[in-house]
């Protein structure tokens, strides 16, 4: 009887860890260049009262994917900067709930007036 006991735990054991590895594996099966598709409501309460004014669903889908664009830049560009890190979690956190802070603002200023410098005394020599 203890043989038996001790194979059905020794099944179980190489069940559980079967089980296991084949969820991770699972787990890290990720598309790589996967295109999102963004949604946008057919109809806004703006169109009922101001058609003339809205936008087409086409121009706010534009606009979203514009915005992720302009999303994913900007977090490059905070990757990049050689800011503490705490600072940089703040900003990153203002990109996705606030995205037009004025810390953040003040951030991709600086950014730019450092880019063009560089450009600039390229274009004297």
């Amino acid at each position: 009887m203890n043989t038996v006991m001790r194979k059905q735990t020794i099944l179980a054991a190489c069940q559980c860890v079967l089980f296991m590895g084949v969820t991770q594996l699972s787990a890290q099966d990720t598309p790589k260049e996967e295109v999102k598709v963004t949604k946008v409501q057919k109809h806004t309460i703006m169109e009922k009262f101001a058609p003339d004014i809205s936008l087409t669903v086409e121009e706010r889908q534009q606009k979203r994917m514009d915005r992720a664009a302009e999303i994913r830049f900007r977090k490059s560009v905070l990757d990049t900067l050689d800011i503490s890190e705490r600072r940089r979690q703040k900003l990153l956190s203002d990109l996705i709930k606030n995205p037009f802070s004025d810390r953040l603002n003040k951030t991709m200023a600086e950014v730019k007036f450092e880019d063009e410098d560089v450009v600039i005394d390229d274009q004297d020599q």
